[in-house]
């Protein structure tokens, strides 16, 4: 019986290491994403990662500051020409120092924007940080 125990721990040893699942949230890369925002455009910074985890964003600075209100911010895959294509529900205004916790996402190849929904009368200078595994 001890010798069946010994076998399925180092069964579980060898296999539980190729398995993808989610990494700590704490063990996430935090990465900083900086540029402008075009009256009625969108500013996009591509990102991939290894491994399957949860993602979350923190808009740290927006100058100058919109007064018709907050520029809204995404996540996004990246299709093979570059592209980067909002992805559905992930979609949050971009309010300085509040971070969204945008859930879950597989290993693969993302972006987040930052976009003018009319708001802008002039360019935006945006700084922000994107906490991936």
């Amino acid at each position: 019986m001890g010798i069946r125990r010994i076998l399925t721990v180092c069964a579980l040893a060898v296999l539980l290491p190729g398995c993808s699942g989610v990494i700590d949230p704490s063990k996430n890369q935090v990465e900083q994403f900086s540029g402008v925002v075009p009256v009625g455009g969108t500013f996009t910074k591509n990102f991939s990662w290894n491994n399957n985890g949860e993602v979350e964003t923190t808009m740290t600075s927006v100058t100058p500051t919109p007064t018709n209100g907050p520029l809204n911010m995404f996540v996004g895959l990246v299709d093979s020409a570059g592209n980067c294509g909002a992805l559905q529900g992930y979609v949050a205004q971009a309010i300085v120092n509040r971070t969204v916790q945008w859930g879950v996402l597989n290993k693969g190849n993302y972006c987040v924007g930052v976009y003018d929904p009319g708001v802008l009368t002039v360019a935006a200078n945006v700084i922000g940080n994107f906490s991936h595994p």
